[in-house]
């Protein structure tokens, strides 16, 4: 005789997937601003209101690329993805291939799909 399928367990188990992920987007998204903030050459009072995808890191760093790659190694440090900055980006178009916070997430959350 067949199995049974248990269609609320299926979608339980997918609703409880969607959440987890929205969860791993929001933190890949609260840890990138702490890190830009933390190296910003520009003073704010509270990163996460002012802070948002748009935010173009050439402004933020003042394009200084020491602050930019020590922001990029905290991120890459946090969350487990090892890489050779030569291998991330070329060397003096950090601010070409990421120029905003949302292009640092999108390379994150890609780097971390399957945590």
């Amino acid at each position: 005789m067949g199995e049974v399928f248990d269609f609320d367990r299926y979608k339980s188990r997918k609703e409880i997937r969607k959440v987890s992920q929205e969860n791993v987007i929001y933190e890949i998204y609260l840890t990138t601003v702490k890190y830009v903030y933390r190296y910003s050459a520009v003073d704010l009072t509270n990163p996460v209101e002012h802070l948002t995808t748009d935010s173009e890191l050439r402004h933020l760093f003042k394009e200084d690329r020491d602050r930019f790659y020590y922001a990029f190694s905290e991120l890459t440090k946090y969350w487990g993805i090892e890489i050779e900055r030569a291998s991330a980006y070329p060397q003096g178009k950090e601010f070409e291939v990421f120029s905003t916070i949302g292009d640092l997430c999108v390379f994150i959350e890609g780097r971390t799909k399957g945590l």
